[in-house]
């Protein structure tokens, strides 16, 4: 009878160990899937930055899903919002362009006296793979931790804007007035440069120059590090870097238009707006700066721009991953 009781006692005990394990497996079962969300800053480097300001970077943030493929291979979903932007009077003092006056004599234009701005969203959707270095498996018992690298494909939306001033019965030296008495009521306000073709896009004269598309493709590349925490949180850092397929993030690539071919095709904001060196203030004449003559280099034509983030990851696994194996 007592050999009869430890027997039902083992098979009991084994039973209930059988059926915890079962659980756990059910739980774990499959390959790990981890959502999570992301947050850091953005900057871009193009035509309004000599190199990356530290002073224009912005707040970025999103939402990410993981999918462990196997060890050395992770793929992921990003949909992420950030901003962009770029001013001439971070680099004043270096030459945008060198141009040659009435008489022939060469002057150089400092990007200070160009005095382009531009801010924009960004808007991405993404899908990433994750090449793990060290191998990752996605609990804290074997290899919890790992750099990768990553690249991927992306769809972006982008629209640059930048900010009107206003003067207020400023005249250039032949007693013009800089802005026409219709722009007042745009003072201050951010005005959207892709529908002004500022560089002659779609005019009579520049018809083979095409208004750049809003939304368009980027290739995500970059390196990263990350760690399990326990066998459900993750977290993570990375940057990386989008090569786009335009120069247009901030609305400067070629050169400059004659006013009449920019304002007669989309008045006068358009005009003001291609060209915003007027708006300052020579020392040496205490007049405005001479608008630039067409042809004039606006944009280095050098390449495409970038727009890049540095970002914290934080993820959960929702399904799958390593079976759990009790331990006595």
């Amino acid at each position: 009878m007592k050999h009869l009781k430890i027997t039902l006692f083992a098979i009991v005990a084994m039973g209930s160990v059988a059926t915890a394990s079962a659980q756990a497996k059910k739980k774990f079962k499959g390959k790990p899937i981890e959502a999570g969300f992301t947050m850091g800053g953005s900057n871009y480097f193009g035509d309004l930055s000599k190199t990356v300001a530290i002073g224009e970077t912005h707040l970025m943030g999103g939402l990410i899903c993981r999918f462990q493929y196997n060890d050395f291979l992770t793929l992921r979903g990003n949909a992420v919002y950030g901003a962009i932007s770029g001013d001439d009077k971070n680099f004043k003092d270096d030459v945008a362009f060198t141009h040659k006056d009435a008489a022939d004599n060469p002057i150089e234009i400092t990007r200070g006296q160009r005095n382009l701005n531009f801010r924009s969203d960004i808007v991405e959707f993404s899908a990433i793979g994750e090449w793990n270095l060290l191998g990752y498996e996605e609990s804290t018992r074997t290899r919890p931790y790992t750099p990768f690298l990553f690249a991927g494909i992306g769809v972006y939306k982008f629209n640059p804007k930048s900010q009107f001033s206003y003067m207020d019965g400023l005249r250039d030296a032949t007693g013009a007035l800089i802005h026409n008495a219709q722009l007042q009521q745009f003072d201050g306000q951010w005005i959207e440069l892709q529908t002004l073709s500022t560089e002659g896009q779609e005019t009579t004269k520049f018809n083979d120059r095409k208004r750049y598309n809003l939304t368009q493709v980027s290739i995500p590349l970059g390196v990263g590090f990350k760690q399990q925490v326990d066998d459900y949180w993750a977290y993570g850092i990375e940057f990386g870097v989008r090569k786009t397929f335009t120069d247009y993030l901030d609305d400067v690539s070629l050169d400059y238009v004659d006013d009449q071919i920019v304002g007669g095709a989309n008045g006068y904001l358009a005009a003001a707006m291609k060209d915003r060196s007027s708006e300052l203030i020579n020392p040496n004449t205490g007049l405005p700066y001479e608008r630039f003559y067409m042809g004039n280099p606006r944009g280095s034509m050098k390449g495409s721009d970038y727009y890049m983030f540095l970002n914290f990851t934080l993820t959960r696994k929702i399904m799958g991953g390593k079976t759990v194996c009790f331990q006595f």
